[in-house]
């Protein structure tokens, strides 16, 4: 299995630098309020291929964090779940030694 892993990896790998080869041209990026304002912030000249693979890498980074925020909700709630059981099992264990009279579906007489 962690052939097919490294087998996957290589193509993807393979497949970047053949996107990077093919799209090299420089092209220069503006952000402004065109709008309300015409000035422009301006980036110098950079290759196409830079600036997606960037975009690509900020989206999977940005995902990363939304997703490992996510995971730490999760084990957050699991750990309460946990507690709350222990607490009702040991409740459940006081009320059990505590004499009092189950009634017949759980003691096994019908």
């Amino acid at each position: 299995m962690k052939w097919v892993k490294t087998l996957l990896i290589m193509i993807i790998f393979i497949l970047v630098i053949l996107f990077s080869i093919q799209n090299r041209e420089e092209v220069a990026l503006r952000f402004g309020l065109y709008p309300i304002q015409d000035r422009f912030w301006e980036v110098p000249k950079l290759p196409l291929f830079l600036i997606i693979l960037c975009s690509v890498f900020l989206g999977v980074l940005i995902g990363g964090i939304g997703d490992l925020y996510q995971r730490f909700q999760l084990k957050k709630f699991l750990r309460q779940n946990e507690k709350m059981i222990e607490r009702l099992s040991r409740e459940v264990e006081t009320l059990r030694s505590s004499g009092m009279e189950q009634p017949p579906s759980l003691n096994g007489e019908a």
